[in-house]
């Protein structure tokens, strides 16, 4: 099985950053990315897409590491990669020297102009550790 490639740290304007200027991508983006974030009780399947930095070029994808800290422990297939040993579980943590992420897809989302519909239920949730050990 192949790692999960992702940054290593927000980078200086990525949209989880609490300190990023909002409104740099267009709202309309928001939407498809919207299946990639899940959220307590609410998590994305395996198989949803992941949040690309948007510092990679398409087709060479890496994961958004502000994505990964704030909500990828809600990505279920991100907890497989996790338990396959192909992610390493601090991922899930903010380093210590991070900026603040926002907490919630949908916070991020609305202050960069989208408000984001409510993602359908999955059928399975499951709790999940607000860190690991």
């Amino acid at each position: 099985m192949t790692e999960v490639r992702r940054a290593l740290r927000p980078c200086a304007n990525c949209p989880w950053r609490r300190d990023a200027a909002p409104g740099e991508f267009p709202a309309s983006r928001y939407e498809a990315l919207t299946a990639t974030s899940g959220s307590p009780g609410n998590e994305v399947p395996i198989g949803a897409p992941l949040f690309a930095c948007h510092k990679t070029a398409e087709g060479k994808e890496i994961a958004c590491a502000g994505w990964l800290a704030a909500v990828g422990r809600y990505h279920l297939g991100m907890r497989v990669a996790v338990l396959d040993g192909r992610l390493d579980p601090a991922a899930f943590d903010p380093g210590p020297d991070w900026p603040e992420l926002y907490g919630s897809y949908a916070e991020m989302a609305t202050v960069n102009g989208h408000t984001p519909r409510p993602r359908e239920e999955t059928s399975c949730s499951a709790p999940w550790p607000a860190s690991w050990p």
